[in-house]
């Protein structure tokens, strides 16, 4: 999935932070986890818990991060997968405009352009399936997660977006024309009881503990929860009332991370309160918090504080159009 701030690229440096200054760890935290690539990579080695405020994340946690297995639908006569992939169109078009949200409110029906017509259909078909299939028991929770974050994960790839949801091309994309299409989500088994949490990150730390925390906050002042609103809506199906030619959800949840007055004493906060042995931080070096003023959290909560710098990637500024390298950091203390 196409991801703000996605540390996919990172896992390495991340895994090397740890080998050089964590040994015998058995847990893992990562309590901002947008499309969990860091919790799911690192759940071969440790028990894994997981937390975002936002719901589509939520899903994704509970369908790859809680399962230890891939679920077996034993009371479906069919495979969900295979059977969503064959919707026939005439189907599709046999859905009633009650139970039709995508359709009208994120196609050209509704005077969007984020998802084709079909593509809409195909969404609110699959999503009134699985809250029919739950509400009659077909499904259990385990089931029902799965489901949602195979659907959540295929969604961008049909996305007529330039990189989040918000605002979508003027243009259809060719990627947005393909028909959108399920894959089965690999599930890791690492035998322990992993935990998966929609909180405020704040406010969960002091119900949790273990020996490694991984921070991966917000950098800037975007806020992710109307930059990936059309997931959150599409994860919740609550039919909410959206405004804007944009589509925003009307009760969007802010995050104090992304405000430049609130995120240091946010940070602090957190790790203050941590009852983890070991904390890692990521960020880099255009985030609203300077690299001294996190240096200076860090070094009063622990010691071994250390600081790697990691050549990410190359852009140009839009402001002076002059190229910068930026650089993510990763931040490492024992508490």
């Amino acid at each position: 999935m196409r991801y703000i701030g996605s540390k996919k690229l990172l896992l390495g440096d991340i895994e090397q932070v740890i080998s050089e200054n964590i040994k015998l760890a058995k847990s893992f935290c990562d309590i901002f986890s947008g499309t969990v690539c860091v919790g799911n990579y690192f759940k071969q080695k440790y028990k894994i818990l997981t937390n975002d405020i936002l719901y589509f994340s939520y899903c994704i946690q509970r369908g790859i991060i809680e399962n230890n297995f891939v679920p077996g639908f034993k009371n479906l006569s069919i495979n969900p997968i295979e059977y969503f992939n064959n919707i026939s169109v005439k189907e599709l078009k046999q859905l009633p405009p009650e139970k039709s949200f995508c359709v009208y409110n994120y196609s050209p029906r509704g005077n969007r352009m984020y998802l084709s017509e079909e593509n809409a259909q195909r969404i609110d078909f699959i999503r009134n399936k699985i809250e029919d299939w739950k509400k009659s028991c077909l499904i259990n929770e385990n089931e029902y997660f799965y489901l949602i974050a195979v659907l959540i994960e295929a969604i961008p790839f049909v996305s007529n977006i330039a990189g989040t949801y918000g605002a979508y091309n003027k243009f259809w994309d060719k990627r947005s024309l393909k028909d959108l299409k399920l894959n089965a989500l690999e599930v890791i088994n690492n035998g322990n009881e992993n935990k998966a949490y929609n909180e405020d990150a704040n406010e969960l730390i002091s119900k949790i503990e273990g020996d490694i925390l991984y921070i991966d906050p917000p950098y800037n002042k975007r806020q992710y929860s109307s930059n990936y609103h059309l997931l959150e809506t599409i994860a919740r199906y609550d039919a909410p009332v959206l405004k804007g030619i944009t589509g925003l959800r009307e009760c969007e949840q802010k995050s104090d991370y992304c405000r430049k007055k609130l995120v240091l004493k946010k940070i602090k906060e957190l790790i203050e309160k941590a009852k983890f042995k070991h904390i890692i931080l990521s960020y880099n070096t255009e985030g609203l918090m300077r690299v001294d003023e996190i240096e200076k959290v860090l070094k009063s909560i622990g010691t071994g504080y250390k600081q790697y710098e990691i050549p990410y990637r190359r852009f140009k500024s839009r402001d002076t159009n002059s190229e910068h390298g930026l650089k993510e950091l990763i931040f490492y203390v024992k508490k």
